[in-house]
């Protein structure tokens, strides 16, 4: 598996700062294919004006986004000009309750999606929809991460047999095959499965026969929740990446009771493969 298309979303000027320590290394270390959309928020709505004002704000909203969106390609055009990668960068035009289907469209055809963590202070309120568009409708994988992850040597995969975790190994396997050690984590495994005699067997060889280096590692969940365990594995083990399925419950449910993915979210402070 190759990642030929990288795709990332900008929908300020930060953004693009983001994206020259993300996403435009990672395109250059795989020789992939970088695509770039420049995102101009038109946050217009024509119903709440009174009669004869609403065509004059919805152009002046419009004007604005578009202007918006060409500065952002302008200034992403030229950042990435003398980078010595593939790329296009094209601007578009959207309201916040239409950015989710742009981004679906645009990331099924990508390998991967590169954004960066959408519940940081500094990001914008339509930031978790990318991520979710983008997993969800898009099904790709996204990376999230706000600096250059290079070729990850330690890697945590958390695993508990859903099939969202499933999607997330497979995507992944290119990672695995490259770094030199992969820990399998699993928490409080089920005492009656089919897998009770040998829980993470059967991942662990299929990332095995794709060339990685896979432990199974069996947690005990000793913290209030699974994502506490997670990240103190992580942080213990000095883990570069941690690799797992996204939103196996509904998005409702996270985001009213939160969530491992949720939280992954918030709190990680490595780099996350999610996958759905």
């Amino acid at each position: 598996m190759r990642f030929a298309t990288v795709l990332t979303v900008i929908s300020n000027h930060q953004d693009i700062e983001i994206m020259t320590k993300t996403a435009l290394p990672f395109a250059r270390a795989h020789c992939s294919h970088l695509e770039v959309i420049c995102v101009g928020m038109d946050a217009t709505q024509p119903g709440v004006y009174f009669a004869g004002a609403t065509s004059l704000v919805y152009d002046d909203g419009r004007l604005q986004a578009v202007e918006q969106a060409q500065a952002l390609q302008s200034d992403a055009n030229e950042a990435l000009q003398t980078q010595g990668v593939l790329f296009d960068v094209q601007a578009a035009v959207v309201q916040p309750g239409t950015i989710g289907d742009m981004v679906a469209e645009r990331s099924q055809f990508a390998d991967i999606v590169i954004l960066p963590p959408p519940y940081a202070p500094s990001r914008a309120a339509h930031a978790p929809t990318i991520v979710e568009a983008a997993l969800f409708a898009g099904r790709a994988p996204v990376l999230i991460t706000s600096d250059d992850i290079g070729q990850p040597e330690r890697i945590v995969l958390a695993w508990n047999q859903s099939r969202e975790a499933v999607a997330a190994a497979r995507h992944a396997l290119p990672f695995f095959a490259a770094a030199k050690r992969t820990d399998v984590l699993i928490v409080d495994p089920p005492r009656h499965s089919a897998t009770q005699g040998d829980p993470g067997g059967n991942i662990a060889r299929m990332l095995a026969r794709h060339g990685g280096n896979p432990s199974v590692v069996i947690d005990v969940q000793t913290l209030p929740r699974v994502s506490d365990t997670l990240t103190r594995h992580v942080v213990d083990t000095e883990a570069d990446l941690l690799v797992m399925g996204a939103y196996g419950h509904s998005r409702l449910r996270e985001a009213v009771l939160g969530g491992a993915t949720r939280r992954m979210l918030e709190q990680s402070e490595v780099p996350l493969l999610l996958a759905h």
